[in-house]
């Protein structure tokens, strides 16, 4: 029956049609109040358990009849790790030959494999995908984005998770229903760029990193366009350069928190730039309160207790995969109760760092990703890309930032600025300081386009830039082309 909707999909009076009936009811799931959602989810809950209470999995976690969600330990990729690298069909919820392979980029790590159900897959596409698209085209009165719109993504093809999406949704020898989806996936990151660049005139809608818009595509365009739409997943630069990327594109860029775990699973604010709230119909959403890199399980908290301004880490329970009380590692700040011009009452997040890496000196202090950032942010600091490492010198460990700026400052200045911030924010870092009478951050500026040359040779789902430990192979690549300038 799905098959044969998606096929009709692609016949434009019943496109339009049902296009315009998606932009006419975008907001209906979301109109009752999140206790109303929250409770609808736990029956949903019930069900998943259900299914999941016969499998191997549904054992190992220990769900048996009466559990409750806080019954279950978090869980991480190596408890599913087994389950996905030999799959069984006592395993899984839903016969073998109903999941799809998907990739991870392994921009957080090394790379990992998951199975998910495809019936999901169209869900999380149709559901929560398209509308967050719409949303992208709102023009303050009105969704703009039409049948057979021209949408520019920048992504790599199968078995990474948006190609995975677009050929279960085409079909095999098929075009992509409702949007002229555009360039080729199989073409490379160079390529997809460069098409950018040639048929930028003719693009309604973009999926395409911030800091591929700032450090290529700006630059090489030079005159401003009008779009309708324009995503970008890099938060920390699209927001850096809000205002450029906005004149440029005459459209501000907005964005959303999607994974190779999660798929689509969150939908654009249009009050808060760069916000978003979670879709309810994905699965549960519950937060860990983030405080100086810590992160207890015994401070598990509810999507209705989280409070403006603070920070926390994501824990993921899907309703139609295996993944159960997931650690995503991801944080996000929690940075409005309701959207007024949407009329919803549910939270709304900014993605702000990933937690599951830091760079440790002398056992001193744990640096993270998100302190770099806010120090970056606090000293106006405009980064294009960075990497930070752990190098040793005489005896003594660095945090060495490769950063790409573009402004003036001097990576003497920079370094001074982070310092001076770490050391009055950081009082670990503040004790290595003193205990040792040294200057632990040393600043490496990289010349400007060496991070958009890193990453149109990048192979992944969406290419991004590893900010801590970046893997050795990875670094010398970079290294390379940093010497090659």
């Amino acid at each position: 029956m799905k098959r044969l909707l998606l096929r009709l999909l692609a016949y434009p009076p019943i496109g339009k049609f049902f296009l315009n009936k998606m932009k006419k009811g975008i907001l209906k799931p979301f109109e009752a109040p999140l206790s109303e959602s929250m409770e609808r989810q736990e029956g949903m809950l019930k069900e998943k358990f259900k299914r999941i209470e016969r499998t191997e999995i549904g054992r190992k976690l220990g769900i048996r009849e009466g559990t409750k969600l806080h019954d279950i330990s978090l869980t991480d990729y190596e408890f599913y790790e087994p389950f996905y690298d030999n799959p069984s069909p006592s395993a899984f919820m839903y016969p073998l030959k109903s999941y799809e392979r998907i990739k991870s980029s392994g921009t957080a790590g090394s790379e990992k494999w998951f199975m998910v159900p495809r019936t999901y897959i169209i869900k999380s596409a149709f559901e929560t995908g398209i509308p967050y698209a719409l949303l992208c085209t709102h023009d303050g009165e009105k969704i703009t984005l039409e049948y057979g719109d021209t949408f520019y993504v920048n992504t790599a093809p199968r078995p990474f998770a948006v190609g995975v999406m677009a050929s279960v949704i085409s079909g095999k020898g098929r075009k992509f229903p409702l949007l002229n989806l555009v360039p080729n996936f199989n073409l490379p990151f160079e390529e997809k760029v460069r098409y950018f660049m040639n048929n930028c005139d003719r693009i309604d809608f973009a999926f395409v990193q911030a800091s591929i818009l700032v450090s290529q595509i700006m630059p090489a365009v030079k005159t401003p366009i009008k779009m309708k739409g324009l995503f970008c997943p890099d938060t920390a630069i699209a927001e850096t350069y809000f205002d450029e990327i906005s004149r440029f594109a005459g459209v501000p860029p907005r964005t959303a928190y999607n994974s190779t775990e999660t798929l689509n699973c969150s939908i654009i604010s249009l009050q808060y730039p760069l916000g978003f709230f979670f879709d309810w119909r994905r699965g549960v959403f519950e937060f860990v309160p983030v405080g100086n890199g810590d992160v207890r399980e015994s401070e598990i908290i509810g999507i209705d207790e989280v409070e403006p301004g603070k920070v926390y880490n994501l824990v993921y329970t899907g309703f139609e995969t295996e993944l159960t009380r997931y650690n995503t590692w991801n944080a996000f700040k929690c940075v409005g109760k309701g959207d007024d011009i949407l009329g919803i009452d549910y939270p709304i997040f900014k993605f702000h760092a990933r937690l599951e890496k830091t760079i440790s000196l002398h056992n001193f202090t744990r640096i993270s990703e998100d302190e770099i950032i806010a120090a970056f942010r606090e000293n106006n600091i405009q980064f294009t890309e960075f990497t930070a490492r752990e190098e040793t010198e005489k005896g003594l460990e660095y945090l060495v930032i490769y950063v790409e700026t573009t402004g003036d400052m001097s990576g003497e200045e920079i370094q001074e600025l982070l310092n001076k911030q770490l050391y009055d924010k950081d009082k670990d870092y503040r004790d290595l300081v003193d205990f040792y009478d040294y200057v632990p951050v040393k600043i490496r500026l990289i010349p400007k386009g060496i991070f958009a040359e890193y990453l149109m040779h990048k192979i992944a789902a969406i290419s991004k830039v590893d900010r801590i430990k970046m893997r050795d192979d990875e670094f010398e690549k970079l290294l390379y082309l940093i010497k090659r300038n």
